[in-house]
C-alpha cells in the first residue's frame, strides 16, 4: 500500500512538474530517467507522451519503449504484446509501427506461449511489410513458430554440408 502510495505521489509530482513541456523534452528526460534506472518514472513519463501528444512524432516510440518497460521490468507481457499492437494500428506509417507488429508477434510467441497469435500477428507483418528490414526474419519465425531452440539448432545442423565438404565445392 504504501509503495503503491509512493508510487502515485512520485507519478504525480512527474506529471506537475512537466507541465508545459513538449514531447521531446518529456522523452528526453523519460529516457535520463531509465538510463538511471527509474523505470517507474520513466514509464510515467512515456504513458504521458503516448496519451497528452497521440498526435506527436514521438508517441508510438514512447508506446514501444512503455511495452519494453511492461515486458522487461514489471514481468507483464501481455500488456506489452497488445501495446506493441497499439502501435502498429495507430502507427502503422511509422518505423515503430513495424517493429510494434514484430515485437507483438515475438511477445505472443516467445514470452506468452501463444502461438495461434504470434502466426496471426506475424502473418500481418508480412502481409503489411512484405519488404521491411524484418521481413526475413519474420518469415524464419513463422516457419520454426514452436520449436524449441534445441530443434532449431539440429535443423540448422541438419541443412549444412559437412565440414569437410565446404572447402572442396
Amino acid at each position: 500500500m504504501i509503495k503503491q502510495f509512493a508510487l502515485i505521489v512520485t507519478a504525480m509530482v512527474l506529471l506537475i512538474g512537466c507541465s508545459g513541456q513538449d514531447a521531446s523534452d518529456l522523452m528526453n528526460q523519460a529516457a535520463d530517467l531509465q538510463q538511471d534506472g527509474k523505470n517507474t518514472e520513466a514509464l510515467a513519463l512515456y504513458e504521458q507522451v503516448a496519451k497528452d501528444f497521440a498526435d506527436s512524432p514521438e508517441a508510438p516510440q514512447a508506446m514501444f519503449r512503455c511495452a519494453l518497460i511492461y515486458v522487461n521490468e514489471q514481468q507483464d507481457p501481455v500488456k506489452a504484446a497488445t501495446t506493441y499492437e497499439l502501435i502498429a494500428t495507430k502507427y502503422p506509417e511509422s518505423e515503430w509501427g513495424h517493429k510494434g507488429l514484430f515485437a507483438a508477434a515475438y511477445t505472443y510467441a516467445n514470452e506468452i506461449n501463444n502461438l495461434e497469435r504470434a502466426r496471426e500477428a506475424y502473418q500481418k507483418y508480412l502481409k503489411e511489410y512484405p519488404d521491411s528490414s524484418m521481413a526475413e526474419t519474420a518469415r524464419f519465425e513463422l516457419e520454426n513458430l514452436g520449436r524449441s531452440p534445441e530443434e532449431l539448432l539440429q535443423s540448422l545442423q541438419e541443412s549444412q554440408p559437412p565440414a569437410a565438404d565446404i572447402g572442396n565445392e
